[in-house]
């Protein structure tokens, strides 16, 4: 194995042995042949372990750590320990990457001097591999102020080719939506970052997934924007970031809002929703930046909270 310009592919595995197999075949058959594929077995109780077993006796590239569960984050952080590219790049375990995704990404990220490049994703696998030779090339906070205006990209850290240099002294935390808490601390360790809306990545929708249940981790995410904001105001470009914050976290407030509505367990969390859709609305309603989308939200929320509720029978404000 060539160290020269290793991409290591970091994957934490948990009881996915549905898809396993198709996400691993999707990876070692690279057109970018120099990678390390690094999988972390976080305690599957299903055959995950001897599908991981049968791909390291026949590539040498396959490196297995086996660990008692412990969540995707530990799972991650130990990916990144003992990895040893000079590139990373992260995919789940149910995902698919095209034949052409790292060497696409790599091309970019040489081509721009860019320390983080980011891919387009499909949630339909029939557009996997849909090419598109254009890029933006952003400084990190202009890429990351589009990031958590929703305009741009997303805040998974999966679909993304990164330096090595940008994870430095960063970890996952161990908290639900992690990518959303760590993604801003890493971009903003990269000088620039490059955006190309080539379809490379195919996101499973995962049925089994909190954000995909009404459970109380649902409504962690404001939580997590608690913590980007905590951890990002002493950064001298803080001001230029803090109104995408702002609208970031309005986004969030609405979503649960509506989502807890009406479940009188989560009766709390509904009531802190809206508290903060009414501290934060105002200035948002004027940021020219903040989407049409939210925008409405905002004037039916002046309307009242039933009005609001109907409201997003029509316009699905809460998707």
């Amino acid at each position: 194995m060539n160290n020269d310009d290793l991409i290591s592919v970091i994957v934490p595995v948990f009881n996915a042995q549905q898809y396993l197999s198709q996400c691993i075949d999707s990876i070692l058959s690279q057109t970018y042949e120099n990678i390390e594929l690094v999988l972390i077995d976080d305690g599957s109780t299903d055959s995950s372990a001897s599908i991981l077993q049968r791909y390291a006796q026949v590539d040498k590239r396959v490196k297995i750590l086996s660990r008692p569960n412990s969540g995707v984050s530990l799972s991650r952080n130990h990916g990144l320990s003992m990895s040893l590219g000079k590139y990373i790049s992260f995919v789940d375990a149910d995902d698919v990457v095209d034949p052409n995704y790292l060497e696409v990404m790599y091309a970019l990220i040489k081509q721009t001097q860019s320390q983080i490049v980011a891919c387009q994703y499909t949630r339909d696998i029939t557009r996997l591999g849909l090419r598109n030779d254009s890029y933006i090339t952003l400084d990190s906070v202009g890429y990351l102020s589009e990031v958590l205006y929703q305009r741009l990209s997303d805040n998974s850290v999966w679909g993304k080719l990164y330096h090595r240099d940008v994870w430095h002294n960063i970890m996952f935390e161990p908290i639900n939506y992690e990518d959303l808490e760590v993604y801003p601390r890493v971009c903003l360790n990269a000088t620039s970052i490059t955006f190309t809306s080539s379809r490379l990545y195919y996101y499973r929708e995962n049925q089994a997934s909190f954000t995909n249940n009404l459970t109380s981790r649902r409504f962690d995410v404001i939580e997590a924007l608690r913590l980007i904001e905590q951890r990002l105001s002493d950064h001298t470009r803080y001001h230029q970031l803090s109104p995408a914050i702002r609208s970031r976290k309005l986004s969030a407030s609405f979503n649960v809002f509506l989502i807890s509505n009406g479940n009188e367990q989560y009766a709390d969390i509904n009531t802190k929703a809206w508290k903060n859709i009414r501290a934060l609305r105002r200035e948002c309603l004027t940021d020219r930046l903040v989407r049409p989308k939210l925008k409405a939200g905002i004037i039916c929320s002046f309307m009242g909270k039933s009005f609001l509720i109907r409201l997003n029978k029509i316009l699905k404000l809460s998707s």
